[in-house]
């Protein structure tokens, strides 16, 4: 089996040398112009694996696209993505070759930052919110009052003082993206991690751009002087704008699939979608309104059309498993974010205060 790790410009095969996860040799194996890097390893389920263990192979496969980007761009691909021998790697370069070409000139000389802002002590800023006139008036009017009376002043202190505190960071990370924002392509905004964490951002920037925007970046950090620190982790690989996922048929799923819409072994487009319309319409729920049965098959009606609408491009689609096997389809995926707070601040991030990479 071969981990697959990210695609790449490449004419030819490179070594990286013994980075993979593992330990193991990462390689490129190139088609035309594009490579897949990638590595051996045993077959592994990923969904199964220790939580320590799947951090592990995690932080390996950021640290190869990382040592790639040094050089050169790099698309990732979806972690955990594992095929079976070079062949079926050549395959997916062959028939994903469209869209990873497209996808490297997209990132072409770009790179991702993660830009995380904190309050450096949130015990002084709750202090400050404290001294507020309205929360002072609330606190001083506990005494004399019954346990019960004061309880219930605690918790709407507490929540008048996370309302100002939430009003407060809102202010702070628009008036901060105000400043990022016109020198990225790009950005995500991400959950907070914290109540120290003021702003989580990831940003999508040309190469040519990331001094400017540090230097921006540094006269925020002037701006707030000790009242926020900022971080900035990075060049990254596009971790947040662009990953592609190899995707492969499951022979017996789409069999199947097939013999639920009652298709023989090759079928064309056209009779796909008249067995569609003819089963749907025979078995729609509501000629047989409260019959559970017919909805489940109803139901399955439609995932059998929707496995087969994908797995079926061409004019002609064949349902023969040595076609299915052969099958592979190169897409950009949903991208969740790879990083953990805990791998950021381990990584080679620099803090503003240092004004260093």
């Amino acid at each position: 089996m071969y981990y697959c790790y990210g695609f790449t410009r490449a004419n030819e095969q490179k070594s990286l040398g013994p980075v993979g996860i593992e330990g193991t040799d990462v390689t490129t194996l190139s088609f035309k112009e594009v490579a897949a890097v990638i590595s051996r390893l045993p077959a592994t389920r990923f969904d199964s694996l220790p939580k320590e263990t799947l951090l592990t192979y995690l932080t390996n496969y950021q640290s190869v696209l990382e040592i790639v980007l040094r050089t050169q761009q790099i698309v990732p691909i979806k972690f955990g993505t594992l095929l079976e021998g070079e062949g079926s790697v050549q395959t997916a370069l062959a028939q994903g070759y469209d869209r990873i070409l497209a996808g490297l000139r997209e990132m072409e000389n770009r790179i991702e930052l993660n830009i995380v802002a904190r309050w450096p002590d949130l015990d002084t800023v709750l202090a400050e919110i404290g001294e507020q006139e309205g929360i002072k008036a609330l606190t001083s009017s506990a005494a004399g009052l019954m346990e019960e009376e004061r309880f219930a002043l605690r918790l709407k202190v507490g929540k008048r003082v996370k309302a100002i505190l939430e009003q407060r960071r809102e202010l702070l990370r628009d008036e901060i993206m105000d400043a990022i924002l016109p020198h990225t392509e790009a950005h995500r905004v991400h959950p907070l991690m914290d109540d120290s964490m003021i702003m989580n951002l990831a940003v999508l920037i040309r190469k040519d751009r990331s001094i400017s925007l540090e230097a921006h970046m540094a006269q925020v950090d002037r701006r707030y002087a000790d009242r926020i620190n900022f971080r900035i982790v990075g060049p990254l690989p596009p971790y947040n704008f662009l990953v592609l996922e190899i995707r492969r048929m499951d022979y017996e799923l789409l069999d199947k699939a097939r013999k639920t819409l009652e298709l023989p072994e090759a079928s064309t487009i056209q009779e796909i979608r008249e067995a569609y319309r003819k089963l749907t319409k025979m078995y729609h729920p509501d000629r047989f309104p409260g019959d559970p049965m017919i909805q489940k098959h109803f139901e399955r009606i439609n995932e059998a059309y929707k496995m087969v609408s994908e797995y079926c491009s061409g004019q002609v689609c064949s349902f023969r498993e040595e076609e299915v096997k052969r099958w592979v389809m190169v897409r950009p995926v949903e991208v969740q974010r790879p990083i953990s707070e805990d791998r950021r601040a381990d990584s080679d991030g620099w803090p503003m205060k240092a004004h260093a990479r």
